[in-house]
């Protein structure tokens, strides 16, 4: 009995040097703490809690292992030990494995069922990981155990209010209100808090319906001078006013709010839903959503057409704008806005007076603001004629015609506005393809400015367009090394190169802005996804499956960090009282796997998952056999050679930076650092552990487990699904998002088509004797199978005749329908559909789609004659292709070379080495 109570219950002179480590661990003496608990376990070293504190402690000088092994050695000494428990859960928090943690911390309750610094710490972990109905059981229990704290009363209004108990949720700030208001507030954060408190319940009554409550809060908050955000006030007043129908109001609060700022594209749409008018703007408005998007691309509309609108309320539309444009004269809003919803002869004068400021200030993102507009293709040959109208007066005359709004103006000289003109036009006809005007328009742009840097940009995009990805390229580099102190320039080129194959040309040229030594630490600290993904993209196109892990990983790295750093906002935000802008900061972390930057990066290791899947190592050897083939044995040499020191410098370099990390980190726990305090190196830089995975495709379904819950919404991800799930055999996760892809695009989508041909040949294979499918499985997959199909069984018959009546039904369709039915026809019928695909030919298809065409032919099918066939006849199509071979497909002339060069100041000499050997890195390093 002695020594089990020995084991758990410590001596006086102990018990101190317990509570004194448990200080130094707070206050980061971390080797100090080590050496008390040593000495406590000297003489108790089956303690538990000594040993979990001690492995706390390990933990925070990196040596994790020993960390899990002393705490696990301490829970298991100490079952009941909240202490115990709650380290054990310390350490989990630490490595972001939060459901673990959780799991420990409710252990820890069952010790301790009233420890508050344990609920604390699991409220802060339910909250991070929404599980909402917990954090509010958790949020109750710390409120009963401690009523006078303010923390707990906010957190458990937050609770209620996330939990959509919107009501509760009020009663509880009133509470809390109540107690607190005789106090007083004397000084400016009390003010402040009270401010808040009065705001954000207002906001809860209003998502809740009450809107008529919240307004009396405002107005009871305005009347007694309470609130501290003035504008904030304003802009939730006119949305209640908006909500509860009293239009009058709401019209004189979205006006009053364009007093303040005229250029806040969604009061303009407040203001247009408060005199009902049903333009798009009007209904995002009134529905409660900021069109932020649309604002962002220069119209709270986005350019769309708003066909609800009758002749008269256009009218009045037009009217009130009008009365803007007086108030305001100098708001870019107020003219911009009015093209989205004129027609014919007024859209053309309101665009006249609109770009008169861009072409005469040379501004070049004018194409940018109006491209909304060429939604609808009457503005855009509206727009066309516009331009051409003012090139033709400034050939002419060197002015720019009248004012079509006022026909007493006269003709306003402006020579300088040539060159915008042009500008703008080369970049309209590359918006409708017409890549032969706009080549010559862009040209015509660099003859009259050859220093003109947008030129070049926009002709290099232009060209990337019309398919010539090596000419964009160049174009890009071009212009980047007319002023080398250019960031975005230099990104522009990096991302042309990478587009264009160019890996390791790319990879200099982003290095430029990073430090010596450091370039990829520098451009992973700095977060730029751009350059990971296309990098990425680069090296999956050249079947480097390691470099291509190795860059759309660090994509969902930068995504992970951004969901951890919203942990230290879950307290943060609640003593500080910025009650709105946490809950604003907890719905962006919420759709946060659905951005598209994340989607890109997750798509592109998926697809090499897939690859790596469908091209083992073994098989992927006899791409380096072909390639030898190709060469003679001189060269053969040459290569094995320069591939076998490449190998050898690899493993050297990787050697190194493992001993160097390893020194390093002695030297840095030596001195007491963590881990985040030294730099990390990568010691594999190319990625060779993440290619060699043994079973890519379970890497890939885990990658998809998070855009299936976040990005659900979107195609892609259920595409990329059924690839992964098809390869596994997972039949009916298979069938799942096919069931899902075809409510998203429908049956007429040709990638839906494909999914359920497929899934439906798959189910018929996994139905014969000789496999091995479990009978639930079979049998609930052929009936989703059969309902796919439209038939009452799954039989190949059936899917045969689903083939049949598709294509039938699409025949004339797009390239991509055509497509569609080749590739999954049956063998007997495949050769007639490939001929129904060359038979339609690439007219009206995109580049894009005529290249994954090619490639359907060329490597899915097997066919190298119908393939260059295809090719033929899109090289005709497409002449700038350097895909197909086209015959305009060029690279920059000489000309522009030399006028870039002697811009620059480069000299003739490099510009010329660059001419002649393509594209080439800078040779000198900026220094920054």
């Amino acid at each position: 009995m002695a020594a089990k109570a020995d084991n758990r219950v410590l001596p006086t002179k102990e018990a101190a040097l317990f509570r004194q480590l448990a200080k130094q661990y707070e206050t980061k003496q971390y080797k100090k703490g080590v050496k008390n608990a040593d000495a406590i376990l000297k003489k108790f070293p089956d303690n538990g809690e000594t040993l979990a504190m001690k492995g706390l402690l390990l933990n925070s000088l990196e040596r994790k292992e020993e960390a899990y092994e002393l705490v696990k050695r301490g829970v298991k000494n100490d079952l009941r030990s909240h202490v115990c428990w709650h380290v054990y859960g310390l350490l989990y928090r630490s490595d972001r494995e939060y459901d673990e943690a959780i799991k420990c911390y409710k252990n820890a309750l069952r010790m301790d069922k009233e420890n508050l610094t344990v609920l604390r710490d699991l409220a802060l972990l339910q909250i991070q990981m929404r599980d909402l109905p917990g954090f509010l059981e958790t949020r109750q229990t710390l409120l009963e155990l401690k009523s006078n704290n303010k923390q707990n009363w906010i957190s458990f209004a937050v609770a209620h209010h996330l939990n959509g108990h919107h009501e509760v949720a009020a009663k509880v700030l009133e509470s809390f209100t109540a107690t607190v208001d005789e106090e007083g507030r004397g000084s400016d954060s009390e003010a402040y808090e009270h401010s808040e408190m009065a705001l954000y319940k207002a906001l809860v009554l209003e998502e809740g319906g009450m809107h008529a409550d919240a307004l009396a809060v405002l107005e009871e908050g305005t009347a007694a001078k309470r609130l501290r955000d003035p504008l904030g006030v304003k802009e939730q007043q006119a949305r209640l006013f908006l909500a509860l129908g009293r239009q009058e109001a709401a019209e004189a609060a979205y006006r009053g709010l364009i007093a303040i700022n005229t250029e806040n594209y969604n009061y303009h749409a407040g203001l247009q839903a408060a005199l009902k008018l049903p333009t798009a703007a009007a209904a995002a408005a009134g529905n409660g959503s900021a069109p932020a998007a649309a604002a962002a691309n220069g119209s709270a509309s986005s350019g769309s057409e708003a066909p609800g609108l009758s002749e008269e309320q256009r009218q009045r539309l037009t009217a009130v704008y009008v009365e803007l444009q007086e108030q305001y004269p100098r708001s870019s809003a107020a003219r911009r806005m009015p093209l989205d919803f004129l027609e014919g002869e007024a859209f053309v004068a309101a665009a006249d007076s609109y770009v008169r400021k861009y072409l005469l200030r040379g501004i070049p993102s004018l194409f940018s603001d109006l491209k909304p507009l060429y939604q609808s293709s009457d503005k855009a040959e509206l727009l066309g004629q516009l331009f051409e109208g003012m090139l033709s007066s400034l050939t002419a005359s060197s002015a720019l015609p009248p004012l079509q709004a006022d026909a007493s103006s006269e003709q306003q000289p402006a020579p300088p506005a040539l060159v915008w003109v042009l500008f703008y036009i080369a970049q309209h006809h590359d918006r409708l393809g017409n890549t032969a005007e706009a080549l010559q328009r862009v040209d015509e742009c660099i003859q009259h400015t050859p220093t003109l840097i947008e030129a070049y940009v926009a002709k290099a995009k232009i060209l990337k367009h019309a398919g010539d990805l090596e000419g964009a390229a160049r174009l890009a580099d071009t212009a980047r090394r007319l002023d080398l102190a250019d960031r975005y320039l230099n990104c522009t080129a990096a991302k042309a190169m990478f587009k264009a194959g160019h890996a390791e040309l790319g990879e200099s040229t982003a290095a430029l802005f990073t430090r010596d030594g450091e370039q990829a630490n520098s451009l992973f600290d700095m977060q730029a996804m751009w350059y990971e993904v296309a990098s990425g993209r680069a090296y999956l196109a050249q079947r480097q499956y390691g470099k291509a892990l190795k860059r759309f990983l660090k994509v969902q790295q930068h995504f992970d960090d951004f969901q951890e750093d919203q942990f230290d906002f879950h307290g943060y935000c609640i003593r500080k009282m910025t009650l709105r802008a946490y809950i604003d900061m907890l719905r962006m972390e919420d759709r946060l796997f659905a951005h598209p930057s994340y989607l890109k990066g997750i798509q592109g290791a998926v697809l090499a998952y897939i690859q790596l899947h469908d091209r083992p190592a073994g098989s992927r050897g006899d791409d380096e056999a072909a390639l030898l083939a190709g060469m003679s044995p001189e060269e053969q040499k040459r290569h094995r050679q320069k591939k076998r020191k490449e190998e050898q410098r690899r493993a050297k370099e990787a050697a190194e930076a493992e001993a160097k990390q390893a020194a390093e980190a002695a030297a840095a726990v030596k001195k007491g650092e963590k881990a985040e305090e030294r730099k990390k190196k990568d010691t594999d830089p190319d990625g060779r552990q993440l290619a060699a995975v043994s079973d890519p495709l379970a890497e890939a379904a885990k990658l998809l487990r998070r855009l299936r819950e976040h990005a659900g919404d979107k195609l892609l991800v259920h595409q990329l699904s059924f690839e992964v799930f098809l390869r596994q055999g997972k039949l009916l996760l298979a069938t799942q998002a096919t069931k899902k892809a075809r409510q998203l695009a429908g049956d007429a989508d040709p990638s839906v088509h494909s999914m359920v041909c497929r899934l439906a040949d798959a189910v018929v294979a996994a139905a014969a004797p000789e496999a091995d499918a479990p009978a639930v499985v079979q049998q609930v997959s052929e009936e989703e199978a059969a309902a796919l199909l439209g038939a009452s069984t799954a039989s190949a018959a059936a899917a045969t005749a689903y083939r049949q009546q598709w294509a039938a039904q699409h025949a004339g369709s797009s390239v991509r329908h055509a497509a569609a039915a080749a590739e999954v026809a049956p063998p007997d019928a495949r050769g007639a559909a490939v001929q129904q695909l060359l038979a339609r030919g690439p007219a009206g298809a995109s580049h894009a789609d005529c290249v994954a065409v090619c490639e359907l032919l060329a490597d899915k099918l097997q066919l190298a004659e119908e393939a260059g066939h295809w090719r033929e006849q899109c090289a005709a199509t497409f002449r700038w292709s350097s895909a197909f071979g086209g015959a305009d497909c060029v690279s920059v002339a000489a000309p522009w070379e030399e006028a870039a060069a002697k811009a620059a100041g480069d000299g003739g000499e490099a510009t010329a080495a660059a001419s002649a050997n393509g594209i080439t890195a800078a040779t000198a390093k900026l220094e920054l």
